[in-house]
């Protein structure tokens, strides 16, 4: 068995600082060496093992992001990935969700780059026919609170990703809000818009209770337009709880999907629950993205797994990915996990026994 260890970062667990670090492993093997490939199934006679040679279940990473390429019928998943000093996006290439192979840097901090820490929970969108990758970074040394960036691709999906800021600009977010998690929503009219949380121990927050909070976008999308809007808090679910002796109410990786059947906005975003346990909420709304948001009294997941994506697989199949267990430990537990997932009556179902 061959083991390739990396260390990239993300902090989201549940100790008195809520500071911890993202360690994401390789397991490279082959069919005879891993026995978690007894049980895999090839749905694409093409894929040779050699070629997609890591189990989805050696796949160790946090806040995971899987982008279905239907052009050239495969998937990407994109993660944060540090190489010495320099932070990046990292991605992996599977043609069935089951096997995978690496797919290198789509982005990788160039020297004299004003982001130096974080790069945290990359998501990849197509928006009017461009691919674009909307990232979590800071700088500590200087002083600048994490917020979201976004960088487009020159090549595709898998490509080439750069910066469309100003060198002298980070991120679209005001100096004074900490904020992370962007992920993009385009509305009816084609207007895009940016949702993303406010962290619980950043400035100008109240009591410690994360927020999440939309804003449009320029439709070229290298500046926020309008005003922010809070579309709720942690609290206003009743199952979050708080995180830590000093910690707060966790509010994490807002995405909305749209019910095709009933019209409704599905957010799925991700906290504390009882335990604590890092757990998938879910909220709706029948009024378009500012709500008001209805939030579900029980988390779609609440078995310490987190930071969720959902997405329509290259058969139409609705799936949810995320990360499980959330541990901040120096042992590797994190797994990227892809479920089924279905939706009755405009909500998502429970995943709790899938």
């Amino acid at each position: 068995m061959i083991s390739n260890s990396i260390f990239v970062m993300k902090g989201k667990s549940c100790s008195s600082k809520l500071k911890s670090f993202l360690l994401v492993t390789l397991c490279l093997c082959n069919v005879t060496s891993c026995k978690s490939d007894e049980n895999l199934q090839l749905d694409n006679p093409e894929i040779t093992v050699n070629e997609y040679n890591i189990p989805v279940s050696d796949l160790k990473a946090r806040d995971p992001f899987i982008f279905v390429d239907k052009k050239n019928q495969c998937y990407y998943l994109y993660v944060s990935r540090f190489e010495g000093k320099k932070g990046g996006i990292y991605s992996y290439k599977s043609k069935d969700l089951l096997r995978w192979k690496e797919n290198g840097f789509g982005f990788q901090a160039p020297d004299g780059y004003l982001g130096t820490d974080d790069f945290w929970a990359p998501d990849i969108y197509e928006y009017k026919g461009e691919h674009y990758a909307f990232i979590t970074v800071s700088n500590a040394a200087q002083g600048i609170l994490r917020g979201t960036t976004i960088l487009k691709s020159t090549t595709g999906a898998d490509g080439h990703y750069m910066p469309i800021l100003p060198a002298d600009q980070l991120h679209l977010m005001p100096a004074d809000v900490q904020s992370l998690d962007g992920s993009l929503y385009v509305d009816d009219d084609g207007k895009p818009w940016m949702i993303y949380c406010v962290e619980w121990n950043g400035p100008n927050v109240e009591n410690r209770v994360g927020e999440v909070w939309a804003q449009r976008l320029k439709e070229d999308l290298t500046s926020l337009i309008g005003e922010a809007v809070c579309l709720f808090k942690a609290t206003d679910a009743v199952w979050p709880v708080r995180c830590g002796a000093d910690g707060g109410y966790i509010t994490d990786a807002p995405f909305i999907w749209k019910d095709e059947v009933t019209g409704k906005l599905i957010m799925t975003w991700s906290s504390f629950g009882f335990g604590p346990l890092y757990s998938i909420g879910q909220a709706t709304s029948t009024n378009g993205i500012l709500g008001p948001w209805v939030h579900e009294k029980t988390p779609i997941f609440s078995d310490n797994g987190g930071h969720a994506e959902v997405f329509k697989d290259l058969q139409g199949k609705l799936k949810i990915v995320f990360h499980s267990p959330n541990e901040a430990t120096a042992t590797i537990k994190e797994t990227v996990t892809i479920k089924d997932i279905r939706i009755v009556d405009g909500k998502f179902e429970s995943i709790e026994t899938k």
